[in-house]
């Protein structure tokens, strides 16, 4: 098993990047007021936060056992026991903002298989996949780290509703692109 795609899923994982930026930007777009509603919601969702936590836990167990870890290969075997006590754990002792730590650290799991599938991929437009990626990276480590910067920015959004839509076509138009590159330019 192996959590490393090669340039052949370059089209895949482009198509589900698209798919998931344009979502949000086309719900936003049609459903100015409910996009709101959800998003004010959003920082303090108790199951928000578990779902996406607990995606994240296993998505980092899945790693951990998969990586290479010299002297503390012994660990390996501990983790899917692990598990189950470290999701209670952060369910129960880190409630304050989990959602937006979980979108942090989904944007810091997700540019794994971008920049593995992108890395050696023949077209030059891998650099938007391997640009968005590093983007990704760095915006779900402040998120972690602070995750009221996420609902600052959330807040923001919902206060001014021009820049709600702009970053809702910006959301839009950007998957459509990477949409588009997937059946077209990335396909090998």
């Amino acid at each position: 098993m192996t959590l490393k795609p090669d340039a052949s899923y370059l089209s895949l994982i482009s198509l589900l990047i698209g798919l998931i930026t344009l979502a949000p930007g086309i719900f936003t777009l049609i459903f100015p007021g409910k996009a709101v509603t959800c998003l004010k919601l959003f920082p303090r969702s108790i199951w928000a936060g578990r779902v996406l936590s607990t995606i994240c836990l296993i998505w980092s167990v899945l790693w951990i056992c998969l990586i290479p870890l010299g002297p503390l290969l012994f660990l390996r075997q501990f983790m899917w026991l692990l598990l189950p006590i470290s999701i209670l754990a952060v369910w129960f002792f880190i409630p304050e903002l989990l959602a937006c730590r979980s979108i942090g650290g989904l944007l810091v799991l997700l540019p794994a298989p971008m920049l593995s599938s992108a890395a050696w991929h023949p077209s030059p437009f891998r650099y938007l996949v391997i640009v968005y990626a590093y983007a990704m990276c760095i915006a779900g480590m402040f998120y972690i780290a602070s995750p009221w910067r996420l609902r600052n920015r959330i807040s923001l959004l919902c206060s001014k509703p021009d820049i709600l839509k702009i970053t809702a076509i910006f959301s839009s138009v950007f998957g459509i692109i990477l949409v588009l590159l997937s059946l077209t330019v990335y396909k090998i």
